[in-house]
């Protein structure tokens, strides 16, 4: 709730007591003078009045600058001619910003399919069908990598290793 009326503002609750409260001597000292209104039509404007005090002091200018944006990246994106590759950094900076989301995002999952294809174009295997024989061609780590749930997204050097692996079916 507070995060829906941060736009317009904070309202307390002794504020509003007091506005009620202003309302109501307000209401004594005119019905004491000989005027007579009704309480409920003071109460409403003395709330209405805080209302709009709040939201002109939300909407006002922070006078505390806010603090200075911090980004830590592994993988810094660069320019390059081909789109694929553009693609696959920004997925792997997504997935990096994000700690828990490699897996869920297209990178492994094309990172094994690359993978996939080049074992059964070259060699004939699938990762599937023929654990033993991919494990030993890719080595340990990088059949780690791809087959089994990967918490983060993994160093450059990490994923430099793992695609040297890939390259190097032959």
């Amino acid at each position: 709730m507070k995060t829906f009326l941060a736009p317009f503002g904070r309202l307390k609750l002794w504020p509003a007591i007091g506005a009620v409260a202003l309302a109501f001597l307000f209401w004594v000292i005119a019905l004491a003078s000989g005027v007579d209104f009704a309480l409920w039509q003071l109460v409403l404007l003395s709330l209405a009045a805080l209302l709009a005090n709040s939201v002109v002091n939300g909407m006002r200018a922070d006078t505390v600058p806010a603090p200075d944006l911090v980004v830590s990246t592994v993988n810094e994106p660069s320019w390059r001619p081909f789109s694929e590759v553009n693609r696959w950094e920004d997925r792997l900076i997504f997935a990096e910003a994000k700690p828990g989301r490699f897996e869920s995002t297209n990178a492994k999952q094309q990172l094994v399919e690359v993978a996939s294809e080049r074992l059964r174009l070259r060699r004939g295997l699938s990762l599937e069908r023929q654990p033993e024989e991919c494990r030993a061609l890719l080595g340990e780590r990088t059949f780690q990598f791809l087959t089994q749930p990967a918490p983060d997204c993994p160093t450059p050097g990490q994923l430099g290793e793992h695609l040297q692996a890939i390259e190097e079916i032959s």
